[in-house]
């Protein structure tokens, strides 16, 4: 068999000829019994093949996982009015929270550098009104009875 004779034979058996040519190659066929075998065995061959592919396909061509997953899960909920206003809220106040830790960094790296040790009170002390702790000051907290009981 040649590989003419192979086109010619997968053309017929996919109906791709024109009449004339059909009516040509049946008479070849009805001529060669070699050339009919070997038309059968293809033609066993193509129909073992579809039969594996359309089984092989169904699982091939089904969704992956995820995407049969998400179809099978809600939509996300509209966000709640309690959750807008928490969210407004936050970012009303990430400018002040950025400000405060500034302020907190600041007034340390200042008593850092600033601050004597031999002074009374800190700079940062002074600035907030409180009162000198020591170490010793304060293991030594002495409660008076009147902070006890009111």
């Amino acid at each position: 068999m040649t590989k003419h004779d192979t086109e010619q034979m997968l053309r017929w058996l996919e109906g791709a000829m024109t009449p004339d040519e059909r009516a040509d190659w049946e008479r070849r066929l009805a001529a060669s019994p070699a050339l009919r075998q070997d038309c059968e065995r293809l033609r066993a061959l193509r129909g073992t093949l579809r039969a594996t592919v359309r089984e092989d396909a169904r699982e091939a061509l089904r969704p992956f996982f995820t995407d049969r997953l998400m179809k099978h899960l809600q939509p996300p909920a509209a966000p709640r009015r309690d959750d807008i206003f928490a969210e407004a809220l936050a970012a009303l106040f990430r400018p002040v929270l950025v400000a405060s830790m500034a302020l907190i960094l600041l007034l340390a790296a200042y008593n850092v550098t600033h601050g004597v040790e031999d002074a009374e009170r800190s700079p940062a002390e002074a600035v907030l009104g409180l009162p000198p702790v020591t170490l010793t000051s304060a293991y030594e907290l002495e409660l008076s009875s009147a902070e006890i009981n009111p």
